[in-house]
């Protein structure tokens, strides 16, 4: 397996103390959750996996239970299933769980053991991503807290990584069983939880450190405008439609050109000069930071990140329709990036201030869970403020071929002025900026205000 400087979090070290048995291109260790049974009781056969590779493995569990018991019965323990098949993403980390419940006449005694023969099967040419002895630190800031919490349950259990017999490989580990205790056996079923995927961690830098390369060869060269605005004025129209707003052809047109010119952004042209750019959104650069090998936290376009997310869930779709994908499961992180933008873009273009950073994420979590509701909620300022105002300033960026560019502001001025009849105080400042906007944009284009 190639090695790289790639050393991801050792999620599995932080719950063992770094105990583990390398199969493979994964990463292992057995506990048991009780490890003293009680008999007539279940107990869990617990399989830890990490995933050290960059690639997709398939782990076989198959479940060796003790033929018999202290006094030599048989069949003392029952297992509804005693192999399971789960598969990992690459650097994916989690747990196989298979129930075993003991019969109540099962004989009290100390060193059984049980144990789990693993085989490990990588789906391409892997690269190391974890190192043999272990990961990375893991950083509590970087996971949520229902993964801080589930690791810390884990942490409680005791791990084995004992390897029983020459051949093969299976690990066991040692229980006790205990006085009998009433009760019925329980239909537990065998399960695969997953701890841990690279989307997961709250720091950019892994995701795209893992994707860099379909990013930059798969996704960023097919980010064209013609290709884009389709599918996502398709998207606008409808989703804010839904919401109530019975929104105008130019109106959408403008929403889905600032759509259009953020994803440009990812890989813009270095010689084109442009004083709305904001480096933020330039993906390419962040990819050369990557692939120069630093592993320095990144900020990336919320779009980039969903799509990564689209990605390593389903790369051959994500890959080949990545405009599909952003006009459908990415469509509201890309909102988020127009409405960070537009509201930027507003400032450097008017002078009016915004509000904080602050200020300007809250309004963007209130207006993406108003679309998000599907009700209709939406109301002029919403949709003019920042993103159709966002749009007009940058009218004549992100030109489409068959784009009429004066006839679609001067559309768009005919629309705003027939919305003056349904402004209200609080929609006043909205209507009067985004006045200002379209005419410095009518001026702009040679057209008299």
């Amino acid at each position: 397996m190639a090695e790289t400087s790639t050393n991801y979090p050792d999620i599995l070290g932080s719950i063992t103390g770094g105990a583990r048995y390398n199969v493979n291109v994964a990463q292992v260790a057995l506990g048991l959750r009780p490890r003293n049974v009680r008999a007539g009781r279940a107990f869990e056969v617990i399989l830890l996996i990490q995933n050290a590779s960059d690639v997709d493995i398939d782990v076989t569990a198959t479940l060796q239970l003790p033929p018999q018991d202290a006094k030599k019965k048989p069949k003392r323990f029952i297992a509804k299933s005693e192999r399971l098949v789960v598969g990992l993403r690459p650097a994916e980390v989690g747990y196989v769980m298979l129930p075993v419940n003991s019969l109540p006449d099962t004989a009290i005694g100390e060193g059984y053991k049980v144990g789990v023969g693993i085989d490990v099967k990588a789906q391409g040419k892997p690269r190391r991503v974890r190192a043999n002895e272990g990961g990375g630190h893991v950083n509590p800031e970087y996971l949520s807290a229902d993964t801080v919490n589930t690791l810390n349950d884990l942490k409680k259990l005791s791990y084995s990584t004992n390897r029983r017999g020459l051949m093969g490989t299976v690990l066991e580990a040692p229980f006790n069983v205990m006085s009998a205790q009433i009760g019925q056996l329980v239909d537990l079923k065998p399960a695969w939880v997953s701890l841990w995927k690279v989307s997961d961690h709250h720091d950019d830098s892994l995701l795209l450190t893992q994707y860099a390369e379909k990013l930059q060869t798969l996704v960023l060269p097919n980010l064209k405008r013609e290709t884009l605005y389709p599918p996502l004025y398709e998207t606008t129209t409808q989703r804010f439609q839904q919401c109530g707003y019975d929104i105008q052809p130019p109106e959408a047109h403008y929403i889905t050109k600032l759509l259009v010119y953020i994803l440009e952004l990812a890989a813009p042209d270095e010689n084109a000069l442009d004083y709305l750019k904001d480096p933020h959104f330039d993906v390419q650069l962040a990819l050369k930071r990557v692939l120069r090998g630093e592993q320095d936290a990144l900020s990336l376009p919320a779009w980039c990140k969903g799509m990564l997310k689209a990605i390593e869930a389903n790369p051959t779709l994500a890959t080949e329709q990545p405009a599909a994908a952003l006009a459908s499961t990415g469509y509201e992180e890309l909102l988020r990036d127009a409405i960070r933008l537009g509201f930027q873009m507003i400032t450097t273009s008017t002078g009016e201030k915004m509000g904080s950073e602050q200020d300007m994420q809250d309004y963007a979590d209130k207006l993406i869970a108003k679309i998000r509701s599907g009700k209709p909620v939406l109301n002029f300022s919403d949709v003019y403020l920042p993103l159709l105002m966002g749009g007009v300033i940058i009218y004549d960026r992100a030109v489409l071929k068959a784009e009429k560019m004066g006839e679609m502001l001067t559309e768009l001025s005919r629309i705003l002025k027939s919305h003056y009849a349904e402004v209200n105080a609080d929609d006043d400042m909205v209507y009067h900026l985004a006045e200002q906007v379209v005419d410095r944009a009518l001026q702009k284009f040679g057209y008299r205000a």
